[in-house]
Formats: C-alpha cells, sequence, structure tokens
C-alpha cells in the first residue's frame, strides 16, 4: 500500500473507494449491512479529518506545521482545501444535499432522545435554514467519535432513519447547564450528503478523482 501524501484529502479519498467497493458486495448478501458500512465511512472519512478541516485562515496552515502527517504537506494546496470546505460548511443546513431532509432538535435529558427522535419532537427545535453546515457536522463528528448513533426502524425492521446526538449547554432557563443536540437523517438522504463530502474532497490524483476531472 503506498503512503498516505496528506491525512485531510488522501484519506477521505482512498475511504470512499473503500466504501464504493463494499456496496457491490453488500448488493449480493443476504443480510444488508449498507448502514454499517456507511458508518465506517463516515467515522473514517469525516469525524477524523474534519479535524483538520473545520477551521479556515492563513494561520491555520501553520497549526499543523509539526504534526507528522502534515511536514510533506504543500501548504497551498492546503489552504484551497480549507477555502473550499468553509464555502461547503457556511451554507445553510435547508440548502446541503442530504441534510435538507434532516429533523434537528434539542433535549434536556439523555432519555428522550430516542422518543423524541421516532416523533420529531424535542424540547426544543431548530431552524434548518438558520443554522449552518458546520454545526450539523460537529454533531455528526461528535456523535461518531462518541457513539452516539442509533437506528430508527421502518414497518419492516430496516434501517429508516439514523440519530446523532452531542452534547452542548443551552438550557439557560431550567438551571442546567447541559442538554443534547440531536440530528435525524434519513438512511438515503445520509448517503447523499456523505458522497457529497467526499467529493468535496476527493484527490484528484486517485481514479475517482481524475475521472471527476475529466472534461464533459
Amino acid at each position: 500500500m503506498t503512503a498516505y501524501r496528506d491525512i485531510y484529502c488522501d484519506l477521505p479519498s482512498r475511504v470512499h473507494e473503500v466504501w464504493q467497493r463494499t456496496q457491490a458486495v453488500d448488493a449480493n448478501d443476504v443480510e444488508d449491512r449498507s448502514v454499517t458500512a456507511m458508518l465506517m465511512a463516515a467515522a473514517a472519512g469525516l469525524a477524523m479529518p474534519f479535524e483538520n478541516l473545520k477551521d479556515v485562515g492563513i494561520g491555520n496552515a501553520d497549526k499543523w506545521k509539526d504534526h507528522p502527517a502534515f511536514q510533506a504537506t504543500d501548504r497551498a494546496e492546503y489552504q484551497k482545501t480549507l477555502k473550499a470546505c468553509d464555502q461547503f460548511l457556511q451554507q445553510s443546513i435547508q440548502a446541503c444535499r442530504g441534510l435538507q431532509n434532516s429533523l434537528l432538535l434539542q433535549c434536556k435529558e439523555l432519555k428522550d432522545i430516542r422518543a423524541a427522535s421516532e416523533s420529531g419532537e424535542g424540547d426544543s427545535s431548530f431552524n434548518l435554514a438558520k443554522h449552518k453546515v458546520r454545526f450539523a457536522v460537529k454533531i455528526l463528528r461528535n456523535a461518531l467519535a462518541h457513539n452516539n448513533i442509533f437506528g430508527i426502524r421502518d414497518g419492516q425492521g430496516q434501517i429508516e432513519k439514523l440519530t446523532f446526538f452531542s452534547q452542548s449547554n443551552w438550557c439557560s432557563n431550567c438551571n442546567r447547564t447541559d442538554g443534547w443536540d440531536v440530528l435525524v437523517i434519513p438512511v438515503t438522504s445520509f448517503e447523499t450528503f456523505l458522497l457529497k463530502w467526499f467529493e468535496l474532497l476527493k484527490d484528484p490524483e486517485t481514479f475517482i478523482g481524475a475521472a471527476g476531472n475529466l472534461p464533459p
């Protein structure tokens, strides 16, 4: 296996390729493991590199200068990627493909999250048009890092939606300092969003990246 050139672009591109290969296997499998494979791709290809992609700015190039995985990275290319990610993260959740069908709730208690996800009614809710993709991705990142995820089944017992939740500080009127941000996404919508994320970061030197850069 060839070594990574960087961990912010090369790694997600490879994760995307591996995920696409598993889909062909799932199609012929007796038991569908596509959601499991998708969550694995999200953990490795979204949660891991997001740490290096969440901030934009000239100073961010120096932030990682001593990091072993960044010592051979082209800083100008890294800045370009940071700016592209920032544009993606700055759009409203409602305008983002794959997230526009999601539900964004707040719950005071951990024990209330499942019922809120299934009913669509928490202690409070967010207007998707007024919150940025960055906010949703932070919930996804924290949920993937802390295993704060569960599936909601359809009538046939298949996973229809995924709930991601992350602890927050929001309940200033109830003498509490903690609460939970909850993001509920249909499985098909989450796949759309994840593919869009990988498209944003695809390495132009990979097979998938090169194919995407061919003239029409």
